[in-house]
């Protein structure tokens, strides 16, 4: 399989204090060249094989099917980076495409991962991939550094895709000087603790948006009570 991952690309101290600090990280060199041209490649594959009237906006767990995304996922420096941050006993147990297609899409609200999830046990920030630039036009995501040590009060909101958000009176006055948008080159990396809040825009553009996320656990959660 090419190798995906540029052989400069580091999970430094400094990267992980800030982490551990702020709640992201952003790395500028994650793939290299030939592993995001093989990338897209496999994900044009993918999105063609689709059955018809199935969208592609939500591909989830394709590493059970695709070597290429499996192998991915367990490359030597991604499972370092999250051996720093749970220990060495480590469980794949989340692949999942967010892809927004050409003027497609909804406003996502603020909201956290961890309360939609049924898991126990200790959780590395998650691996936010960019398979093209992303920027507020085509959907990108944007996060609230500093908010991801709690869990924040939700309520309901009258949506189909989010029937919950955080609720507005929990958020920061100063939201918008706040918020950093996650303006990202294909191939570069965001690293997000997995309470932070964040939301994202809808594609408005002709561009595609997709964007690949990997989550991992400790063994000890996963093997449940």
């Amino acid at each position: 399989m090419t190798p995906m991952i540029d052989p400069s690309f580091r999970y430094s101290q400094t990267d992980h204090e800030h982490y551990l600090r702020a709640g992201y990280c952003f790395f500028e060199c994650f793939l290299s060249a030939a592993g995001l041209a093989f990338g897209r490649r496999q994900i044009d594959r993918m999105v063609a094989q689709l059955q018809p009237g199935r969208s592609p906006e939500h591909m989830i767990s394709c590493h059970q099917q695709e070597q290429w995304l499996f192998e991915l996922a367990c490359e030597p420096q991604i499972l370092d980076l999250v051996e720093r941050q749970i220990g060495p006993d480590i469980v794949l147990w989340s692949s999942h495409f967010l892809i927004k297609p050409p003027r497609t899409g909804k406003a996502v609200p603020w909201h956290q991962d961890v309360p939609y999830w049924n898991i126990k046990g200790e959780l590395p920030g998650g691996l936010w991939i960019p398979f093209d630039d992303v920027a507020s036009a085509n959907g990108t995501m944007s996060i609230l550094p500093g908010l991801h040590r709690e869990e924040l009060p939700r309520r309901a909101r009258p949506d189909e895709l989010f029937s919950e958000e955080i609720d507005p009176a929990y958020l920061p006055e100063d939201l918008e000087s706040r918020q950093v948008e996650y303006r990202l080159k294909a191939g570069q990396l965001a690293l997000h603790h997995t309470l932070i809040p964040h939301s994202s825009t809808p594609n408005s553009t002709h561009q595609w948006r997709r964007v690949l996320v990997l989550r991992y656990m400790d063994a000890a959660g996963a093997a449940g009570p």
